[in-house]
């Protein structure tokens, strides 16, 4: 299915980030979480109609989130993955520097 580039990572991650459970969004726009579960697992894709709404809801841009715009990273990435770029950035460069070099050997890549 999934059409719309992004577009279930994006209303997950998303709909996480507002800790937001998909019975909440059920509660709050009448959309049954069944449903949302088919938009963010990409085995099915909102009316536009119910994407406005969804998009008012995350306080979204529909340019986003259709693709026309291009996707920032922060909405693709999952709770886990944003929190160790939070991690790393709060690293001195040194930090930062060390702990490429630990990944990279970690994943059998060259460490320079």
């Amino acid at each position: 299915m999934d059409r719309i580039p992004q577009l279930g990572r994006i209303l997950k991650n998303t709909r996480e980030d507002l800790d937001l459970t998909q019975l909440k969004v059920m509660e709050l726009t009448g959309i049954h979480h069944k449903s949302l579960s088919g938009y963010e697992n990409g085995v099915a894709e909102p009316d536009l109609q119910t994407l406005a709404t969804l998009c008012r809801l995350y306080r979204l841009s529909m340019d986003t989130v259709l693709g026309l715009r291009p996707t920032p990273a922060a909405l693709t990435l999952d709770k886990q993955e944003k929190e160790l770029v939070g991690l790393y950035r709060k690293l001195p460069a040194e930090g930062q520097k060390a702990l490429a070099v630990l990944l990279r050997s970690m994943n059998g890549s060259d460490p320079a």
